[in-house]
């Protein structure tokens, strides 16, 4: 499980890869990628719980409006997180989330960039031994 950003992807955006050993991993890993491209974590006190439902279709539907749901929450009360914890039901494509954090506080926040959208440029997801997903954040 885990995630690594991408250089020389996407210009002028940030880009990374996901893997997981299944869904709850990879949505997981992918949700930790987009925390992390907007603030360091470890900066972050766990203040505000904030809990996320979803059903979708397809899982690229899932993930996607998954880690928007992430940038909305962002946006509407002006807050970076700390952590999450996920669970994806696979044969119900449907996931439940918990994100911890806190109002975006400059002065004590070490803050990254402030990601607008996911996009679909080299969006990817796949599984071969492991569950891997693409994705690109337009900053």
């Amino acid at each position: 499980m885990g995630f690594q950003f991408v250089e020389d992807m996407a210009i002028a955006d940030v880009a990374f890869r996901a893997t997981g050993k299944d869904l709850t991993e990879l949505f997981k890993s992918a949700a930790q990628a987009v925390i992390e491209s907007m603030a360091n974590p470890k900066t972050v006190k766990p203040m505000i719980v904030k809990k996320i439902k979803k059903k979708e279709s397809t899982i690229d539907k899932l993930l996607f409006e998954f880690l928007e749901e992430i940038i909305y929450l962002k946006d509407k009360d002006a807050m970076v997180f700390h952590d999450i914890d996920v669970k994806v039901d696979e044969k119900k494509l449907e996931l439940k989330a918990t994100l911890r954090g806190d109002k975006i506080k400059p002065t004590e926040q070490e803050l990254h960039q402030d990601v607008k959208a996911v996009t679909m440029h080299y969006w990817l997801i796949e599984k071969e031994k492991e569950w891997k997903a693409t994705v690109v954040l337009d900053i």
